[in-house]
């Protein structure tokens, strides 16, 4: 366990190469621009908050 290797390897760069690719590209998608309605404004930070716990747990080198 003492072996393993932290940090940026090839699959968390491509990770963050398709987070940007998306949020450049998928813009141009859209339709007319309108607000975001009340069950995403929430689904946001719940996702956030669910990401950050999970990636807290996994990161644990205790397990």
């Amino acid at each position: 366990m003492e072996n393993m290797e932290y940090g940026w390897g090839v699959g968390s760069v491509v990770a963050m190469l398709l987070v940007v690719g998306c949020m450049l590209f998928l813009p141009l998608g859209m339709g007319p621009v309108a607000p975001p309605s009340i069950p995403v404004i929430v689904l946001v930070p719940v996702l956030l908050v669910a990401v950050i716990i999970f990636l807290s747990v996994a990161s644990n080198p205790n397990r």
